[in-house]
């Protein structure tokens, strides 16, 4: 298989780097074509754990620095893993993430992360969007985009179709309720909108708005932050429970 550059339009992509090559190998071994090395690459442990993989999974590694070079034009690389693309679909009763025109490759590379740091493992994403397979987002998410579910839908009015039960709460700066006083009703999704122009005027009327208290030094949040403040606000309530004192084993 002759290997070339990222290609939106080819079947396989690259992972960038040992940790986000290290997830892939953990979650989708299966996927894998083949780990290529560079002779600088000194971590020890981290190719004991490629060869290991590749013993279990059968798929060939191998140290190969102009193949490296030619894929890795930055020259800021010492792993790449090189992989098949998958089609996945969301967990039709979980909770959703909703991301609407996502423009860049950081901050959905880091929404997934957070995504999988505090619980949540379903990403519905609408286009036009950024390309999730690009080794610019999968080593953005650090490999956490083999730990999550995904699905890509023209519209909202597609997602809702699909997903008619779900209660949604678009983040808007004019969001009618503050999150910290929202009640969100299960299945939820928490819609997110794009990073130059956030939510249109309209998505108010389609469910709960819900907004981030700041000050007004700044008109808006930076999107990977917005997502990041409203999950991490929803695993601390998930897991209250547990933290209160009146909910433990008693001596």
């Amino acid at each position: 298989m002759k290997l070339k550059r990222y290609d939106k339009e080819s079947d396989y992509s690259y992972t960038v780097g040992l940790y986000p090559t290290i997830e892939l190998l953990k979650a989708k071994p299966e996927l894998v074509l083949r780990v290529i090395t560079h002779s600088q690459f000194s971590s020890v442990e981290g190719l004991k754990q490629i060869q290991s993989h590749a013993e279990r999974s059968g798929f060939p590694y191998e140290e190969n620095d102009r193949l490296i070079d030619k894929l890795c034009p930055k020259r800021d690389c010492l792993v790449i893993g090189v992989f098949k693309k998958y089609v996945s679909r969301l967990e039709p009763a979980g909770n959703h993430v909703v991301l609407v025109n996502p423009s860049n490759a950081g901050n959905l590379g880091t929404v997934m992360r957070s995504m999988l740091a505090f619980d949540f493992h379903d990403l519905a994403v609408l286009e036009p969007a950024t390309d999730l397979f690009s080794p610019s987002t999968i080593r953005s998410s650090m490999g956490a985009l083999f730990g999550i579910r995904f699905e890509h839908y023209g519209d909202i009015g597609e997602y809702r179709v699909k997903h008619a039960t779900h209660r949604l709460y678009p983040f808007m700066t004019t969001g009618k309720s503050e999150l910290d006083r929202t009640t969100f009703a299960e299945p939820y999704s928490l819609v997110f909108g794009n990073e130059s122009s956030g939510l249109p005027d309209d998505y108010e009327r389609i469910g709960e708005s819900v907004r981030i208290a700041q000050s007004d030094k700044v008109d808006s949040l930076n999107l990977a932050i917005t997502t990041g403040i409203a999950l991490h606000h929803l695993y601390r309530s998930r897991h209250a429970e547990v933290k209160d004192p009146r909910h433990l084993p008693q001596a």
